[in-house]
Formats: structure tokens, C-alpha cells, sequence
């Protein structure tokens, strides 16, 4: 993910353990630790900065704590910049200490206190923090956690109506272009302007905006050799640039089914990142399995150029072309709740899609909203225009769109928080420190139970394997 300041833990002498090295860009073990004192040391790199935090002396959580308080502070110091459109800088955390720091045997006391420490930061240096979790326990325990604060704060009514949606089921995403901004991709107008001044130099900018989006594209298109535009567009949308806190907050939201008019990878990348390696397949070339979430690249992809849908005439052929893409879509509507995250519903293919079914279930009189359209801030006039069909939350209040879009990100990290219910950490030691009262002796139990049932012969045991599976899945060993 993107980020604009990291802390990596090591241990007393500085020197960053190999699954760090991403991170600190390097290719090989450090020669030499960063010259300092205490227990923080600014590591000298190129781009990102990152900070170095000695958390190995294994002497409790609190130590833990002071030493994420002294490098946040020593962060904030250093004034970083924000990377992209964002408004505040991000800082990127681990779970410090519950490795070779020592804490691992009380990893939900240490992650508790982590939380109750960025939150007290974040406030204070005016910066957003981010953990970066290793693991599906890790991150189910953060959010079990975080929802004890979110609901102890109130959760908005919209909030808790997507998270509803969200837990329901059948519900599929439809991402736009605002999803990548963030990220620094250009909007739909730079992404133009910047090909015309190569392309077409004479024409000024001024009478080139005159025209409208698809028009603009079909002039350069015409101006260019074929499949020229497309190879063009993949490169000003591929390149070096990392998944949006938006696009990692989507792709922990557990949607199977996601559409996407954009033409990056920033979402199957972030998806990766937190299911694994090809756990998502890319359609239409892509191969759909049943247990396999997948991403339909609606208008084409930056790795087949010639896919790219951008011009007046790449949108007249569509229908003709691609037709059973859109079937799919409509399918989602149809059949499901449909989110749309990012898009302002004027695309011509979408509107088409989404009017065809709405006449469909008027011939039928059959009365429902196809979906939810989450728009930055609240826009009047489509959410008259769409009412009954399309319900629309808008994420802000902000007019400025650098604020509204890290509105969106808590929109999201809100929802994300809610719908997290899956608990892997519950029967693991490890989390003791977050159960309370009687959830102790239950979980001491179900320890005994699983331990009972591990015991049993072969022939016994086999009845009792649908409950051995549900206590596995709440942590407890096999």
C-alpha cells in the first residue's frame, strides 16, 4: 500500500530482519546500523522515509508503548510530506514486539494498548496511522477491538446500513475512477490533457476541453496509429504506483464479485496483498472457479492496451463487441445489491445496463433499488434522479475533494470494522488479554473441548468433525 512514513521493529543492534528489506529497499543485510542513540534511528533511503524501533529488550507491553510514542513523535518532528492527493500523512505500524520482541505470548494486550496509543497520536500529531497486520488473526482481533471504540462512539445510521447490506450477502462492488485518484492516477480530463500535448500541440487546451470526454478521445485516436491511445493510456495508469488506502480497505470487505471501469490493477494488487497470490481472477481473461472471488474489467485493462474503451467510437461498439460483459453486470443488479464506489453514474455503458434492467423489473412490477451509490458528497440532483432505483450515501460534507476522499477512507474503514465478525483468535492463548469475564472460562472450554476431541478414536472423533472444524477456526490447535 501507499504510504508516506513506516516504522520497521528491530532488535538492539539495528539491523532490519530480511522480511523487512522490501520495505527499506534493499536487497541485502544492513553493514552498518544507523548512527544514533536511543531507540529510534531514521534509516537513510531514497523516496518513503522509514524509522527504525529497537523493540527487542522484552521487557513488557508498556516499553512497547514508549517506544511507539518516541518514534511517532520523532516522525511528526521530521515534518513529512503527504504522497498523492491525501490531506493528512499516512503512517504505516506493525504489531510491535510479539515477534523476537518477547510480547507474542500477550499479542492482544500488546495490540490494545497499540491501538489506544496511535489513536492518542493521530490526534495529537495530526497525522492517519495505519497497522499493517500480518496475519488473519492479527487483523480480526484490530477490529474487534476498534469496533468496541466505533460503536462506543456512535455509528453513523449509513454506516450501519451498508455494513447490514454488507453481511446480508449478494452484494458486488462497481469501482470508478474516483477509487484511483487518490492514488495519484490522473483524473479522466489529465489523463487527455497530458496525451493532446504530445499528440496534438497546435490544438489548445482551452478549445480540446470544449469537446466533451469521449469526443476528446476519438480526436486523438484519430490522430494517432492504431492502438496507439491505448498503449498511451497504459502507461499514464500503469507505472510504480501503489493501492490507495481505499483500494486496501475494499479488498478486506469480503466481495467475491467486483466490477471496475478503470483500467489499473491497483485493486487486484491490494487484493492480492491481503488473500495471496493469484486469489483473484481478472475478467474476461481470466478463469472463473466457484471459490474464487474475481474483478471484471468493464472498459479493458492496462496489460492488453488494444482492450482500452476511451473513444466515441470504442462506446458505440461496445454493445456489439462486448455485449456479454454487460450481461454480467446486469446480472448483479438483477440478482443482487450492487455498491458503486468512486463513480458518479454518468458513464453511458453503466446508465444503459442499470436502465435496461430497471424496465425490465417495471414490466414486471417488480419494485427494487438495484444498489448503492457512494458518492464523495451529497449531490441533489442524481439522488432525486435515481430515487427508488439507486439509494445514494454521500461520504462528506467537505467541499474540498483531498478531504472528501479520506472521508471516504473512514467511510469504508467504518464498514470494514462492522463487518469483520470472523474471530480465528478467540481460543488462541496468545489473545487472552482481550476476552473478559466469563468469555475466559468459555474460551477455557472450548480449549478443553477441542483438546477432548483430539483425544478420541478415529471412528468417534470423525462424528464430532464439524464441531472440531468450528473450534479450529476460532483458534484453537488441531
Amino acid at each position: 500500500m501507499d504510504w508516506d512514513a513506516a516504522v520497521v521493529s528491530t532488535s538492539g543492534s539495528f539491523q532490519p530482519r530480511e522480511h523487512w528489506w522490501p520495505v527499506l529497499g534493499l536487497t541485502g543485510p544492513v553493514v552498518q546500523a544507523p548512527p544514533g542513540a536511543g531507540r529510534v534511528r531514521s534509516f537513510p533511503q531514497a523516496g518513503q522515509p522509514v524509522w527504525l524501533l529497537n523493540v527487542a529488550s522484552r521487557i513488557s507491553v508498556q516499553w512497547l508503548v514508549e517506544g511507539m510514542y518516541e518514534v511517532l513523535e520523532t516522525i511528526a518532528a521530521a515534518g513529512i510530506q503527504t504522497g498523492g492527493s491525501r490531506v493528512k500523512p499516512l503512517v504505516a505500524l506493525p504489531t510491535f514486539g510479539v515477534g523476537l520482541g518477547g510480547q507474542g505470548m500477550v499479542r492482544g494486550d500488546v495490540i490494545k494498548a497499540l491501538i489506544e496509543a496511535a489513536m492518542l497520536c493521530a490526534d495529537k500529531y495530526d497525522f492517519d496511522i495505519a497497522f499493517v497486520v500480518a496475519n488473519a488473526a492479527d487483523y480480526a482481533a484490530y477490529q474487534s477491538v476498534r469496533r468496541g471504540y466505533l460503536r462506543n462512539a456512535g455509528v453513523p445510521v449509513h454506516v450501519q446500513e451498508l455494513s447490514d447490506k454488507m453481511q446480508a450477502g449478494d452484494v458486488s462492488l462497481l469501482l470508478g475512477a474516483g477509487v484511483s485518484i487518490p492514488a495519484g492516477l490522473p483524473t479522466w480530463d489529465e489523463l487527455l490533457e497530458e496525451i493532446r500535448s504530445d499528440v496534438l500541440p497546435a490544438v489548445s487546451a482551452e478549445d480540446f476541453a470544449r469537446l466533451g470526454v469521449l469526443d476528446r478521445a476519438q480526436l486523438l485516436s484519430k490522430s494517432m496509429e492504431k492502438d496507439d491511445l491505448g498503449k498511451r493510456v497504459a502507461e499514464l495508469t500503469g507505472g510504480g504506483v501503489e493501492p490507495s488506502m481505499a483500494h486496501c480497505l475494499l479488498a478486506t470487505l469480503g466481495v467475491s464479485k467486483v466490477v471496475t471501469t478503470n483500467y489499473d490493477s491497483l485493486y487486484e494488487k491490494a487484493f492480492e496483498s491481503a488473500h495471496g497470490t493469484d486469489s483473484i481472477a481478472v475478467l474476461p481473461r481470466g478463469e472463473i472457479t466457484a471459490d474464487r472471488p474475481w474483478i471484471l474489467k468493464l472498459h479493458g485493462d492496462i496489460s492488453d492496451p488494444s482492450s482500452i474503451v476511451l473513444s466515441r467510437r470504442d462506446f458505440v461498439r461496445y454493445d456489439a463487441e462486448r455485449r456479454p460483459l454487460g450481461s454480467i453486470v446486469q446480472s448483479l443488479m438483477a440478482t443482487g445489491h450492487l455498491i458503486v464506489v468512486g463513480a458518479s453514474m454518468t458513464d453511458d455503458n453503466v446508465l444503459r445496463l442499470a436502465h435496461e434492467v430497471l424496465a425490465l423489473n417495471e414490466r414486471n412490477n417488480r419494485q427494487r433499488s438495484l444498489g448503492t451509490v457512494i458518492t464523495l458528497r451529497n449531490d441533489t440532483l442524481r439522488t432525486a434522479l435515481w430515487r427508488g432505483d439507486f439509494d445514494y450515501v454521500a461520504a462528506s460534507n467537505a467541499d474540498d475533494d483531498a478531504i472528501a476522499a479520506r472521508d471516504l477512507e473512514i467511510l469504508l474503514d467504518s464498514v470494514s470494522i462492522l463487518i469483520s465478525v470472523d474471530a480465528p483468535y478467540l481460543l488462541d492463548t496468545n489473545y487472552r488479554g482481550l476476552l473478559d469475564g466469563d468469555e475466559v472460562k468459555l474460551a477455557d472450554a472450548l480449549r478443553d473441548a477441542s483438546k477432548i476431541i483430539g483425544k478420541l478414536p478415529s471412528e468417534s472423533r470423525d462424528r464430532w468433525r464439524t464441531l472440531e472444524s468450528v473450534l479450529i477456526e476460532l483458534g484453537a490447535k488441531p
